[in-house]
């Protein structure tokens, strides 16, 4: 399947989905070309987490809204990425796209980072259900925060060490970075 994609130029996502690749390798589709990601570190897999836990939290008594860890989010014809988190209020449907994000989580790593702060982000930012997304660096203890604001985005200046930050989405609650960071080594 994918050397006839492939052979056509770009995949699209219908394509994409259909792919089977490698069993336990994890794939995005960036413009059209499939990308193998690597498999996250230590830290990487323990702040996402922590994000998990403290957006659950949060989410109790909105149903359907819901925190999914590794959600894949087609973001055009060509583009399907998969958040390290993020939180939607569509009901589930049983199908491998997350509808809707509302909050979408990215964790930082050295070999995803110009990826997740460049094509990425720009990408979440032109979904209309996206109302915040932050970036949480892997390696040092680097958070921003990118909050829509009607037809623009407000962006904190990275927020380091013990901070915390106000979440809209969750309702004002406040997310501290030592609860994000805890046990992950930074």
């Amino acid at each position: 399947m994918a050397e006839a994609a492939v052979a056509k130029g770009k995949v699209t996502v219908a394509e994409f989905l259909a792919f089977e690749g490698e069993p336990e390798t994890h794939y995005e589709l960036v413009d059209g070309e499939i990308l193998a990601m690597a498999a996250p570190l230590d830290a990487h897999g323990t702040i996402v987490a922590n994000a998990a836990f403290e957006v659950t939290g949060r989410l109790q008594g909105r149903p359907p809204c819901r925190a999914v860890v590794g959600g894949g989010v087609a973001i055009d014809a060509h583009n399907w990425f998969v958040a390290d988190l993020l939180v939607t209020c569509a009901p589930p449907d049983g199908q491998r796209e997350i509808r809707e994000p509302i909050l979408i989580v990215e964790v930082l790593s050295e070999s995803t980072a110009d990826r997740d702060l460049g094509r990425k982000l720009q990408r979440y930012i032109r979904l209309p259900s996206v109302q915040e997304i932050w970036l949480v660096d892997s390696g040092e203890r680097w958070v921003q925060v990118w909050r829509r604001a009607g037809e623009t985005w407000i962006v904190t200046l990275p927020l380091s060490g013990s901070a915390s930050f106000r979440s809209e989405v969750l309702g004002g609650a406040e997310i501290d970075l030592d609860r994000l960071y805890r046990n992950s080594g930074l």
